[in-house]
């Protein structure tokens, strides 16, 4: 136990001096902590949401890499205790997703947020937590992807996917460390609203598994879905640029990062959108035209 204990304490030493020195690098600023969150778990030091990232990527590219050495096909059913679990993971996530849209948006009315241009106010205990508790959750979002890994079902797991899953949870760990509140309720309001029509979607998809007439009727909406989170990032792009614009009173750095983040983000989810949904109505058109 000593042993583990010191090896964490040397890593967990590197790892901070290496966070803070890449912040003061880049930005020229000092990642201090606030009080308000301080002492909660995970939130003092960065180490614990960068093992986590590791971990998750370890185990996304050993999976991927294991199902094509073995040339492994999607499961055609899975077997009840994994139809369990992702019932489970997509009803609760749906559920606290709807917890934190409302708590958020409740906080930041009874507070008087503005809609952008909000100042990070320590005092505002209630939303910090429910901020942090956002922040958590990306630690529980990881399950999204090992659940595509067990079902094998290698054609979810994009480069987007991956990419925003892990780089998100160390945006808000910066977030939560540094100032819970201000600016960043709107973003964590607007994501969570999002998740909630995006989870109760993954959950109805899971329930007619097995039924495509059921799954044509009911889950149509799919595409939208992916409009509304294209025009959630694009909002959260026009948002930094406007904060940034007018010197807004929030911590400039992390205005830049969810700038530059929301860039590559719209980039890479409009991609996705052409490959999933233009090019293939393209080529029905032209199957069309040729038949």
């Amino acid at each position: 136990m000593d042993v583990v204990e010191r090896f964490y304490g040397e890593l967990d030493g590197k790892v901070t001096d290496g966070v803070h020195a890449l912040v003061r690098k880049v930005f020229d600023v000092e990642l201090t902590s606030t009080p308000v969150t301080k002492g909660l778990p995970t939130v003092d030091s960065p180490t614990p949401i960068v093992i986590a990232c590791a971990l998750y990527l370890t185990i996304v590219i050993g999976g991927l890499i294991w199902i094509k050495a073995k040339d492994l096909k999607p499961r055609e059913k899975e077997p009840v205790l994994m139809q369990a679990l992702v019932l489970v993971h997509n009803l609760f996530c749906f559920a606290l997703s709807l917890y934190m849209c409302v708590g958020i948006t409740y906080q930041a009315i009874t507070h008087r947020y503005s809609l952008w241009a909000n100042a990070y106010r320590p005092q505002h205990k209630e939303m910090a937590i429910y901020l942090y508790l956002f922040y958590m959750s990306k630690y529980v979002e990881f399950m999204d992807t090992i659940i595509m890994i067990m079902k094998r079902s290698t054609r979810q797991i994009s480069v987007l996917h991956v990419y925003h899953h892990s780089s998100i949870s160390l945006i808000w760990w910066a977030i939560v460390h540094h100032a819970p509140g201000g600016e960043a309720y709107f973003s964590a309001a607007l994501n969570s609203g999002v998740h909630v029509f995006m989870y109760l979607y993954y959950f109805l998809a899971a329930c007619l598994r097995g039924n495509p007439k059921l799954r044509a009727k009911y889950l149509f909406w799919g595409r939208y879905l992916t409009q509304f989170q294209m025009f959630q990032f694009m909002l959260n792009l026009v948002q930094a640029y406007y904060d940034i614009k007018t010197n807004a009173p929030y911590p400039q750095w992390l205005i830049k990062i969810l700038f530059y983040y929301m860039i590559s983000l719209l980039f890479l989810f409009g991609n996705f959108y052409v490959q999933k949904y233009i090019k293939p109505s393209n080529g029905k058109q032209k199957g069309a035209k040729t038949e």
